[in-house]
């Protein structure tokens, strides 16, 4: 009888799962065993899709054929989020949507630009998604940052750096670059002409091939003290030179330079200290921090010694300047340091 047996298979499964009981077999007829369940199929034979109504497309058919268009590239990806992934889970670290979300709003505050914009101007460069955006860069960063925020101390002399490069004297400069390949000799023959006058410095500022400051005539925002050790020259230059007065050519971690100066900008008298302070604070923090995640991230990896046994290039590499990349890009500014930000104003007559 349908009803019997199926009450008999209900009965066997509560046996199993409830432990065994002593229960008096009746002299009936022995019940049949109840029908062996289908197995459940293979995780990567299931489908994803079907074609001709019942041939599958499974879940393999999917990874071999993303594999074969760019899966190696994404191998090393994979291998530091899992790296990541599991110091966190030994720590009992994590985040969550909202810190996600949190972070990514404060990125494009930073960065001056709208979530729409970022979206389908600067994602797109990258190839990303904003998920995979999210996933591949800023989670990462959050989880790395409170992995090693105990590494990270702020003194009161960073604070008084952050203070002194915001409100501090600045220098109001107007550049030319070359890239780093151009020919030297080439260069010094334009700067003989350029430094004539300053519609030949004009002209050349808006024929250089960077375009973001070609569109800017070459005025970037004001430079300050304490810039980062890589731009070094660029500050020491600035505060060298006398109002009016052109650099020679100058070589730079993103290529070949030549400044003149416009103004020098007094430090900003309404500036207070105590007010400051807070946000200084969570600046010097975000600066340090910057500096750490890459050496604590080589740690965890060396730990973990990977070893990528797929076949196929492995060229991903661990975004720690996906940030500034995407400000470059924002800004306009292509290669320039990170110092150059296009500015549209024009210097004092």
């Amino acid at each position: 009888m349908r009803t019997r047996s199926t009450l008999a298979a209900a009965g066997l499964g509560l046996t199993i799962l409830a432990g065994s009981a002593h229960t008096q077999t009746p002299p009936a007829q022995p019940t049949p065993p109840p029908a062996a369940a289908s197995p459940e199929p293979d995780y990567a034979t299931r489908p994803v899709a079907y074609i001709h109504g019942s041939v599958p497309v499974t879940r393999q058919d999917l990874g071999e054929f993303l594999i074969a268009r760019g899966g190696a590239e994404k191998v090393e990806l994979l291998v530091n989020k899992i790296i990541i992934e599991h110091e966190c889970k030994k720590r009992g670290v994590s985040v969550t949507n909202k810190e996600l979300e949190a972070a990514l709003m404060d990125d494009l505050s930073g960065l001056s630009i709208k979530r729409e914009e970022f979206v389908k101007v600067v994602l797109p460069r990258y190839g990303k998604t904003l998920y995979e955006w999210m996933e591949d860069v800023v989670k990462p960063r959050l989880l790395l940052t409170k992995l090693c925020q105990d590494r990270v101390k702020v003194e009161e002399a960073d604070l008084k750096i952050q203070f002194e490069r915001e409100f501090g004297e600045k220098r109001k400069i107007q550049i030319i670059m070359w890239p780093p390949n151009d020919d030297k000799q080439a260069i010094l023959k334009q700067y003989e002409t350029l430094r004539k006058s300053q519609a030949d410095f004009d002209s050349a500022a808006r024929a250089q091939g960077n375009a973001g400051l070609a569109a800017a005539t070459g005025h970037i925002k004001p430079v300050g003290r304490h810039l980062p050790a890589a731009e070094k020259i660029v500050e020491e230059t600035a505060f060298a030179l006398k109002p009016g007065e052109l650099s020679g050519v100058l070589k730079t971690t993103q290529g070949w330079m030549v400044m003149k100066l416009h103004e020098v900008i007094p430090p900003d008298p309404k500036a207070n200290w105590e007010e400051a302070k807070p946000r200084m604070m969570k600046q010097a923090f975000d600066e340090k921090m910057a500096q750490e995640i890459p050496k604590f991230f080589g740690e965890l990896r060396k730990a973990a010694d990977p070893k990528v046994v797929f076949d196929g290039p492995a060229i991903w590499r661990f975004e720690t300047t996906a940030k500034q990349q995407a400000e470059n890009l924002i800004r306009g500014v292509g290669d320039a340091a990170p110092v150059i930000q296009t500015g549209n104003t024009e210097p004092k007559k």
